[in-house]
């Protein structure tokens, strides 16, 4: 059991572990919070929905009072910005108790007892590495994003393969290096017999993932780890639910309160087929558009006066629909003025991308309009009293991030409904697996393709992300 990888591969590992073990923050970067009036380190974790023991650590001789400054470590915080090609889940609080991995209906399926043999394409370019220098290795490692990606990706699958050993089955894990680059990507293609493998996984990004889903056999089934594909080729097996499910998700759960509400839809000009399609769905909803400027330009803006004396007593629910963070920042500026005693808004969103995240979006507004929306997963609460946390660290001495887990559930749900049988078997499909941050539960849609429905509906509640349904 275990994973094979190239020489290349297996000397960049070497220079990632020296890296790991001499200076575990080289590939963390840092948002620095300078400390307001009446912020204590509790108010200040919130903010960044971090556990208190993180900032801590990483600002060991800082007094926390006004005016002082702080290192949060952004691999634990919101809003950064990752790989523009990646359609990925989002890291989310959950309740303050350990997430529990159910998964047992699964298990009992398990029939198949031979080796498992998985092949993995990750971008680590290992062509532009210098191995005769540690430095020039940490430098990219450091800065390479998609590289960081595919690393913590990798080392999540290693620790999905310690996992699923206590079943007693043997694994192959053969990574294969596309190097972000097409004509390597062709090579690897024409060098090596791929129908030898369970799966395929990856590649990671959109474009190279359908480039390599076209070039292969039919016969070979590839899954997608981290972005979505428009392909619609029976041998895909697509792990990321689509928008219109996300979009099905919300809104059954809208329709489903029983509190009396009055609806509202605010969007942008771009949105405003998303705005049309949930006014047919709520015809008594009042809609509103940002303003178009005198040259005809969508301002992405809108003004208080817009929105005042809109709202009624009791509950207000209210779709945002944008792409824009500013209006985002805008909007909920705007909302949170007319919440009081007796004015309730929920907000929410049938698509919570990147504009609801970020420096300019107001935890404390999102918290006070209780933040509604679709996720595709949940995330770790406490990373020092997690189990999971507590294996990855001792074995890579770092903290994982959302990628690592990413792999861990995705490649140890594989392995295990592998293990139940042929994938093909759709009724052992329909069963729920749930793990880390992640769950699945595969459906043979009519043209034969299989998809993940399961999605989770989150909330922003007291400053936390919190898991409802």
């Amino acid at each position: 059991m275990g994973i094979k990888i190239s020489y290349n591969i297996r000397a960049f590992f070497f220079v990632v572990i020296f890296i790991f073990v001499n200076q575990i923050q080289s590939q963390t970067d840092f948002i620095i919070h300078k400390v307001r009036k009446n912020q204590d380190i509790e108010k200040i974790a919130m903010i960044y929905e971090l556990d208190v023991n993180i900032i801590l650590e990483f600002n060991p001789n800082t007094e926390i009072k006004k005016g002082a400054k702080l290192k949060i470590p952004r691999s634990f915080s919101y809003g950064q910005k990752d790989n523009e090609d990646l359609e990925i889940p989002e890291i989310q609080d959950t309740n303050e108790t350990e997430n529990e991995i159910i998964y047992d209906s699964l298990i009992e399926n398990i029939t198949s007892y031979e080796k498992k043999k998985i092949a993995i394409m990750l971008p680590f370019r290992t062509k532009n590495i210098n191995f005769d220098s540690i430095k020039q290795s940490k430098e990219i490692i450091k800065n390479d994003k998609l590289l960081n990606i595919s690393l913590d990706f990798l080392f999540g699958i290693e620790m999905a393969v310690d996992s699923f050993s206590k079943f007693g089955i043997d694994v192959d894990v053969s990574v294969f290096d596309t190097g972000a680059d097409k004509n390597i990507i062709h090579e690897l293609i024409k060098g090596n017999d791929f129908s030898k493998y369970d799966l395929l996984i990856g590649p990671l990004t959109a474009n190279a993932f359908n480039y390599v889903s076209k070039s292969l056999s039919s016969d070979i089934k590839i899954v997608t780890p981290l972005s979505k594909s428009k392909l619609d080729y029976q041998n895909i097996i697509h792990t990321i639910p689509d928008d219109e499910l996300l979009f099905n998700k919300i809104i059954s759960f809208i329709k489903k309160d029983t509190v009396p509400s009055q609806k509202f839809i605010i969007s942008d000009s771009y949105n405003r087929i998303v705005s049309e399609k949930i006014k047919k769905i709520f015809p008594d909803a009042n809609q509103f558009f940002s303003e178009i400027n005198d040259s005809g330009i969508d301002t992405r803006t809108m003004v208080y006066d817009s929105l005042d004396s809109t709202f009624v007593k009791g509950r207000n629910i209210v779709f945002l629909e944008t792409k824009d963070q500013g209006f985002v920042s805008n909007i909920t500026s705007i909302l949170n003025s007319f919440v009081n005693d007796t004015t309730e808004i929920i907000l929410t969103t049938t698509n919570k991308n990147r504009a609801f995240e970020g420096i300019n979006i107001s935890n404390y507004y999102m918290s006070n309009l209780n933040f509604h929306y679709p996720s595709i997963n949940r995330s770790i609460t406490n990373y020092k009293e997690d189990n999971f946390v507590k294996k990855y660290f001792m074995k890579y001495n770092a903290y994982p991030s959302k990628y690592a887990v990413r792999g861990h559930d995705l490649v140890l749900d594989l392995l295990i409904r592998l293990s139940c049988g042929e994938l093909d078997y759709n009724e052992l499909n329909l069963i729920e697996s749930e793990y880390i941050e992640n769950k699945f539960k595969y459906i043979k849609d009519e043209d034969g393709i299989y998809r993940n429905i399961s999605s989770y509906i989150m909330k922003f509640d007291d400053l936390k992300y919190i898991e409802i349904e």
